[in-house]
């Protein structure tokens, strides 16, 4: 069982989202591996240092994840870490400043860092170039001497940066630390948006429950992953499928503002990496991991678009719904139909699957699209038809442009 596994088998007795739990559990690895591994990329070393904001409504527990990988990071206790309320600029401070260890333990002396808060909106004390400088920060590849002139600072240079992040917001107060006209620069891009709507379960917390995560027992693995240095390689397999879904990747078509899906190849070996840690300490990057990276990331591609589109005062489901409309209008030899999970995988970077079938509910309300169950090679699959009064309306406004 990987060591992400068994935090989730540790925490399952949590309301909190299990996607909360699964993307702090890889930042608290990211924090720990900070810059001593990498995959080289040849034109330049990929390192697996993350982003990551966990977003939902006010209640759903956001709050749990994010201090328990703290305390897992601060258990490690190899790298600076960043909570509370403080200035980027007190923090550019204390990354060029080096950490001897009162325990005798190897001193710090890179510029690296895990900043954690459970809310983000006022974690980083209002400052215009805070986003900015921490987008810099995160590409430590190409920055690794990094510089910060100010008038009242002087002149500070920063030492093979290397910065994770941990951080939770509803979306009123994501909307605040990051205002719209940032919405399509480097930050939002380079950052694991995880959203979520309900909470995991139910849980008074009136009784003791079956699984309470034991935090030095969680932290025995992260203290060998610690100790692992050195450079990632390729697993046949895992080179050839991730090949494989990056060729097909480059070849699709994408609107988006945010800049995610510009960087998910990157996202993808990052997780991927951060994974194959969990699984162990080989530093092979197995199908496996590939594969799963590639899931997860996909995943989370929707609940960014959405967070974006909500902080910009849009209607989150009005493209989703759109490109499902689109989809089936251009079905014509299906009888303008499509199963759920064509549609879903097709579509993957618009809606997950709990989203698409809020949209399907939408149009069969508006009687709009019909839903029918049919046996496809032994197996039921759920199939949405248009409805003629669509196909009709649609073929006349085609007439219509002609026309004219």
């Amino acid at each position: 069982m990987s060591w992400i596994n068994q935090l989730l088998k540790a925490t399952e007795s949590s309301e909190s989202p299990r996607k909360y739990w699964y993307w702090a559990g890889l930042s608290a690895i990211s924090a720990v591996v900070n810059n001593q591994v990498h995959l080289d990329k040849f034109m330049y070393k990929l390192y697996p240092n993350i982003y990551v904001l966990l977003i939902g409504k006010s209640g759903i527990r956001k709050g749990p994840p994010v201090a328990l990988a703290k305390q897992l990071v601060q258990c490690v206790d190899n790298t600076r870490i960043f909570s509370g309320r403080l200035t980027i600029q007190a923090a550019l401070s204390k990354l060029k400043s080096s950490i001897t260890k009162p325990n005798g333990g190897p001193p710090i002396v890179d510029a690296i860092g895990y900043f954690n808060t459970s809310e983000f909106a006022s974690f980083i004390v209002e400052d215009p170039a805070a986003l900015t400088i921490l987008t810099d920060l995160y590409d430590g590849h190409y920055n690794p001497q990094w510089e910060n002139i100010t008038k009242s600072s002087g002149d500070e240079r920063l030492k093979n940066p290397c910065i994770s992040l941990l951080g939770a917001s509803n979306e009123v107060h994501f909307k605040d630390a990051v205002p719209d006209n940032a919405m399509g620069g480097g930050f939002v891009a380079r950052t694991f948006i995880i959203h979520a709507d309900k909470k995991a379960g139910v849980n008074s917390l009136t009784s003791r429950p079956d699984h309470i995560p034991d935090v030095n027992l969680l932290s025995e693995h992260l203290f060998k992953i610690s100790k692992v240095k050195g450079q990632f390689v390729w697993s046949h397999d895992g080179k050839e499928l991730y090949d494989r879904w990056y060729t097909q990747f480059s070849a699709g078509e994408y609107s988006d503002t945010t800049g995610t899906i510009e960087r998910l190849h990157d996202h993808i070996l990052k997780t991927a990496m951060l994974l194959s840690l969990a699984r162990g300490l080989d530093l092979r990057l197995e199908i496996g991991d590939i594969k799963e990276a590639i899931i997860a990331c996909q995943d989370f591609v929707p609940g960014a678009r959405k967070v974006a589109m909500t902080s910009g005062g849009k209607s989150a489901a009005a493209p989703g719904t759109a490109v499902f409309i689109r989809e089936l209008l251009s079905r014509k030899e299906s009888d303008y139909g499509m199963t759920r999970i064509a549609m879903g995988q097709k579509h993957w970077q618009y809606f997950d699957m709990f989203e698409l079938d809020k949209i399907a509910e939408s149009l069969k309300a508006q009687k709009a699209i019909r839903e029918e169950a049919k046996r496809v090679e032994g197996k039921m699959e759920v199939w949405w038809y248009l409805e003629p009064i669509v196909i009709q309306r649609y073929e006349k406004t085609i007439a219509e442009k002609k026309e004219s």
